[in-house]
């Protein structure tokens, strides 16, 4: 399954949407920024890890 709201920067980072992320409201919710967020496009950071469900070379990358 491939991510919808994260992607990789222009350097190559990924930047992990927290309704994406292990640590986000989807996931163990550990994360006090993105605790709350269960729906996508409501912020992101470059620590999170995707949720195993996710195939991390399916992450898109911006040109």
């Amino acid at each position: 399954m491939s991510p919808k709201h994260s992607y990789k920067d222009n350097r190559g980072r990924p930047m992990v949407a927290c309704s994406e992320c292990d640590r986000g409201g989807n996931g163990d919710q550990s994360c006090s920024c993105g605790l709350k967020v269960k729906t996508g496009k409501n912020g992101g950071c470059y620590l999170g890890v995707l949720l195993p469900k996710y195939d991390q070379n399916k992450v898109r990358q911006l040109r």
